[in-house]
Order: C-alpha cells, then structure tokens, then sequence
C-alpha cells in the first residue's frame, strides 16, 4: 500500500509550484517519487523537477490518463522497482480529467489519499466554462483556490461558492448505484501553491500502519479506535461516511464478517477505497482517525 496524491488543474493554475513546495515542505523526509506530465512548455517544469529530486520519471508529449496510459502503468512499476518510494506525487496534464488516473492507481494497489485540484484564482473566469477543468473539479476531492492574494476577499467567497457548485454537477457516479464517487470535498485558499500539513497527514505505507498499533501516536490529530470483533462491511462504509467533517483520513486493519483475510480500510476526504485483503496479518483490527485543527 503506497499513499498516492494526485494533482490535477486547468493549464496554468500552479500545479507543478504546488507539487514542488508540498515535496519540499511535507515529505523531505520521506523518499518521494514524483510523476509530472510533459506537455508543451510543462516540459521546462520537468527538469526543474529533475534537478531538485533524483526519483522523476517525465512522460512526454500527452496525457498520461488516456495516450500514455501503458507507459504510466509502466511508469508505475519502474518507480517501485527502481525507487522503493515512501509516498507518490502524480501531476496529471493540464487538458485532462483526473478520474482514470484513480482508477488506474487503485487498480494497481495504491492509496489514493487525495485527488488535489488547483483552481487560478486570478484567471478562474476565463476557463471556467470549459467541460475539461469542470470535470477536474468534480474528479477531485480537494479544491486549493490558488493565487488567493490576487483577488480580493469578496471575490473568494463567490469563487469557494462556483466551485462547489461545480463540484456538485460534475461528481463522477457509480454507474450501478447512481452514487456519487465522492460525498465531501475539502476547499483551501492559498497562495504560491502552499498547502496546510493537514492535507498530507495520515500518508501511511503499510508498515508504518502496522506500526501505529504497537507504538500508537498520542498528537492531538491523532485518535486509534480498535475494533475488538469483526465488523459487517456495510455498517463500517456507513459510519466512516457519517464520521463529522473535522476527520480528514481514517484507515487501518480491519476483520470483516464473513471474510477470511484482514483488509486495509482507506477512508479520506470522504471518499473510501475498495478494501485491499493483506494475508499475512495477525495482528488486532484498527482504525486511525486523523483530524484537523
């Protein structure tokens, strides 16, 4: 299980800045890979990319949700390989949509611990009718309104109100059920693509996991609720849903009814993961609340 975050934006709206300063600030201790997309001139963020972190892998010419969606899965392996990374940064192109990334990662076992939109305060209004940054929007579960200290705070408002307006209408749906993919978003307002800890904390590979168990953490962000018996599947999706806004990320090892093998449960930002099966679990079930301030 390696925690995944993905950016995504409409074409100049800082997510390549934002990439960069949450690698710099949130996880210079942790060993980072970072995917950036190359298309046109993002090509000259790449090898600024390049030179500040050894683990990149530029994917030229395209997007990496649809043309280069092979290489990005061998992109995938290659960095697992090669790298043994801690956590995974993915920029996607600034003309796609994010949701088959998510999937596709999903697909391959990762944790998908937040999909982060940029959204250009300044410039907001010229794009914002385009059917590919409102799909952005609504395939996030995160919505950073960058370049804040460009308008002023009147404007801020009306812009939190049209995004999640967006949001609202362009939410992927379960195409069975007719629910939406994500029931809550999560809106910053920031300036120079700088985000809040909050954003990246609970970002556990799976021993670190395993870890909180043993030597749990007492931070005031921070809560461990063990679960003494198997719990029925349905009840746990329908409790981390009703979980209050202030917990940002639960997750932990948790037994099913009726299921032979321990799961990893992934809940953030009000979206939940397929239950990933770990067999060589014998340790007690658990689930990590992680909260804002």
């Amino acid at each position: 299980m390696l925690p995944v975050f993905v950016f995504t934006g409409f074409l100049g709206s800082g997510k390549t800045t934002t990439l960069l300063n949450c690698a710099r600030e949130h996880f210079s201790n942790r060993r980072t890979a970072v995917i950036v997309n190359e298309l046109g001139e993002v090509g000259v963020d790449g090898k600024l990319l390049k030179n500040a972190y050894s683990e990149v892998l530029e994917l030229p010419e395209g997007c990496i949700c649809c043309t280069l969606h092979a290489e990005f899965e061998r992109a995938i392996g290659e960095i697992r390989e090669k790298y043994d990374p801690e956590v995974l940064l993915v920029e996607t192109s600034g003309g796609a949509v994010p949701f088959p990334v998510v999937i596709s990662l999903q697909s391959l076992g990762f944790s998908v611990e937040a999909v982060i939109c940029l959204i250009d305060s300044k410039n907001f209004d010229r794009y914002r009718e385009d059917s590919t940054a409102r799909y952005q929007i609504g395939g996030s579960n995160v919505l950073v309104l960058n370049k804040s200290d460009l308008v002023s705070e009147e404007r801020l408002v009306e812009l939190e109100r049209e995004a999640l307006d967006i949001w609202n209408l362009y939410r992927p749906v379960n195409a069975f059920t007719g629910e939406p993919y994500y029931t809550k978003v999560k809106v910053y307002k920031t300036s120079y693509g700088r985000l809040p800890s909050e954003v990246f904390e609970g970002s556990y590979t799976l021993p670190e996991l395993r870890g909180l168990v043993e030597h749990p953490s007492h931070g005031f962000k921070h809560r461990v609720a063990n679960l003494l018996t198997p719990v029925d599947y349905e009840e746990l999706v329908q409790r981390l849903r009703s979980l209050p806004e202030k917990v940002i990320r639960a997750k932990g090892i948790v037994r099913l009814k009726n299921h032979p093998y321990p799961v990893i449960i992934n809940y953030s930002f009000g979206h939940i993961d397929s239950p990933i099966e770990i067999k060589d679990y014998d340790g007690p079930s658990f689930l990590v609340l992680i909260e804002s301030l």
